[in-house]
């Protein structure tokens, strides 16, 4: 549908992939592995992710080219011999995956949708120590263990666990503040109530996880609303025996879900999204709280785009899940992910019983210390994220050539009313909005026109333009129209530039469309 200059080119440089330094290390490991044959490997900051690498491998069938039984080997590398600073021996190790490379894309799909992989600066990181090494396999291994020399030389690190402890002190403690209710009978959250992740997908994988039954074949787990694409596919794989995805997010499918719990159907959580991504819907929270409170089971809620700002969802929700690696952040430059479990639920005691028991800290200190550097900014940042947004929708929504736009602030969108309910009364309408146009071709020349940054994440500081489903559903075009969402939508993150550059930037694009339609398509122009 988009012209193969603007897709291809948007595909092959979206970052949906591993990372340089991610793959340098996973080649050192290769080679000190002595290039196995036809192997391949993955790396990951703890022992619990790699194993369920292994599971998940397993779990997807045999060999696809002879039927054989998956074979994986974990190995753990950490520094050899005792006499390391605390920061070195802590952060200086990792486990690495070996699989045969008939296994590449089940591999890639368990790093895509679940986010465990070590971050770059941890794998730099480890990089630099990598001579002081050694590598240990699982006790069983009939390889053997590469033991490297024993230096105590090295130097310490960039940082000490008192300023890494510290950056994740204020990252808890902003967002036990700003997620705060506007309703003063709602308790306060804690900042022991937060939980930091090294991404925003691990923060849904670990709720996901933990709310898994004792017997994991006796619940299941609904995505309401159109989400971020790989959520459906992390909470799927997550172990629950039913998976149901309610991709409108409507009030006739909430009807349906409702039958469907009456039924005698069991779940154990809700997942959605305030706004969804890309659509922008907002969930009516009020009555998806009352069916979770008739028939127990929990209200999980990402809040990425509509923000701590802009809205006020503790009084409904269980969880809250935020990506940090988006406006939280807004440089483009690190990655982290939230969740904050809500001190006056019903499943409060359980929730934190069972994440604080799988709780790992493998949040990289230096990429901690970067994401509280770049959240100080956060609430200005997203009020002029806001302001921006609100006149580009605004402005857009009436132009000719544009059948739909997609806002919360704008009355056409049917769950405008919903966000107006949840929205602070100081808050804002959110920093992303969708549209299409009239004629498919144009969104083509629009896209390929209009000049500013192409790519796939959002919060960025920077506005970025995305053709929604061409890169996020680019092999299932077809199933994700049918879901409701459109192959030719064209999705933009609005950034800190002035408002007056953008909506100029945006006219130049609508006028090249403007011309193309009235030279190549003037039996398709509007009314």
């Amino acid at each position: 549908m988009f012209a193969a200059c603007g897709a291809r080119r948007l595909l092959s440089a979206s970052g949906f992939g591993v990372h340089h330094i991610v793959q340098k290390l996973r080649e050192a490991v290769l080679d000190r592995m002595g290039r196995p044959a036809k192997m391949s490997c993955l790396v990951f900051p703890s022992e619990e992710a790699s194993v369920r690498l292994s599971q998940f491998l397993r779990s997807q069938g045999g060999d696809e080219t002879n039927g054989a039984a998956v074979q994986s080997e974990i190995f753990w590398f950490h520094l050899a011999g005792d006499n390391y600073a605390e920061e070195n021996a802590k952060w200086g190790q990792f486990w690495a995956v070996l699989y045969h490379q008939c296994y590449e894309k089940h591999a890639t799909k368990f790093w895509t949708i679940f986010g465990d992989g070590v971050s770059s600066r941890h794998a730099e990181f480890c990089l630099g120590l990598w001579t002081f090494m050694r590598s240990s396999s699982q006790p069983d291994s009939s390889n053997g263990i590469y033991q490297c020399p024993v230096d105590t030389t090295l130097i310490l690190p960039p940082w000490n666990r008192h300023c890494d402890q510290e950056a994740k002190d204020t990252i808890r403690s902003r967002i036990a503040e700003w997620i705060a209710s506007d309703d003063p009978h709602i308790p306060r959250v804690s900042p022991s109530d937060v939980y930091l992740y090294q991404k925003g997908m691990c923060a849904i994988s670990a709720v996901a996880r933990s709310l898994l039954p004792g017997n994991e074949q006796s619940g299941g787990v609904v995505v309401f609303g159109w989400p971020y694409s790989e959520t459906p596919k992390c909470v799927e794989n997550s172990g629950y025996r039913n998976f149901f995805l309610y991709s409108q997010g409507s009030a006739d499918e909430l009807d349906l879900l409702a039958t469907s719990l009456a039924s005698g159907t069991k779940i154990q959580a809700l997942f959605c999204e305030i706004p969804s991504n890309p659509m922008l819907r907002t969930p009516d929270l009020h009555r998806i709280r009352e069916l979770a409170d008739q028939y127990e089971f929990c209200v999980v809620c990402d809040e990425t785009l509509g923000t701590y700002i802009n809205v006020d969802v503790l009084p409904y929700v269980d969880v809250v899940i935020t990506s940090l690696t988006k406006i939280f952040s807004g440089g483009s430059n690190v990655m982290g992910g939230s969740v904050v479990l809500n001190p006056q639920s019903r499943h409060y005691e359980t929730l934190h019983q069972k994440l604080s028991s799988t709780y790992q800290d493998n949040l990289f200190p230096a990429d901690a210390i970067l994401l509280a550097h770049n959240s100080t900014t956060f609430p200005s940042r997203v009020r002029q994220c806001n302001k921006t947004a609100l006149a580009l929708a605004s402005h857009i929504v009436t132009h000719p050539s544009i059948q739909s736009v997609f806002h919360p602030s704008l009355p056409s969108l049917p769950t405008a009313y919903l966000y107006e309910r949840y929205r602070r009364s100081n808050g804002g309408h959110g920093y992303l909005l969708s549209f299409l146009f009239r004629n498919p071709a144009s969104a083509v020349v629009f896209y390929d026109c209009l000049d500013i940054c192409k790519g796939p994440n959002v919060g960025t500081n920077f506005s970025l333009a995305l053709p929604y489903a061409q890169l996020s559903h680019a092999l299932e075009l077809d199933w994700a129209e049918s879901q409701g969402v459109p192959r030719h939508i064209m999705r933009i993150s609005v950034g800190l530039e002035p408002e007056e550059l953008l909506i100029g930037r945006i006219d130049d694009a609508l006028l090249e469309v403007e011309k193309f339609e009235k030279n190549k398509l003037p039996e398709a122009q509007p009314n």
